[in-house]
């Protein structure tokens, strides 16, 4: 199989950054939250698997930086709206990292 290009990657990393600048504290976060469930979606689907929403939210939970990311990016909001720069730039290295992550999983899964 050949390799699907990671530019999609980038660019779901950039929407979450313009999502995190964009929505107040508490929206920003379940926003992201479905960003990334639709992303880990379209990333199977780049390699032919089909995945439901509840496996996506899986293979989100079992990634670490995750829960550091949100944790990380949660703590920026104590200082909102003066964070919002640190915000977008956790968001979409949380994101991309997340990305590539999972991207990793299902190229060796079908590329060996």
């Amino acid at each position: 199989m050949a390799k699907p290009s990671r530019s999609r990657i980038h660019a779901w990393a950039a929407a979450g950054g313009a999502t995190a600048g964009a929505l107040p504290v508490g929206a920003d976060a379940i926003a992201l939250a479905a960003e990334e469930v639709l992303m880990t979606i379209n990333i199977a689907a780049m390699f032919g698997e089909k995945i439901s929403k509840s496996a996506a939210e899986g293979i989100i939970a079992s990634t670490v930086g995750t829960v550091a990311g949100t944790a990380i990016f949660e703590s920026l909001n104590v200082a909102y709206p003066f964070t919002i720069p640190a915000k977008i730039a956790v968001a979409v290295g949380v994101i991309e990292a997340l990305g590539n992550t999972i991207y990793e999983y299902y190229d060796k899964k079908y590329n060996g």
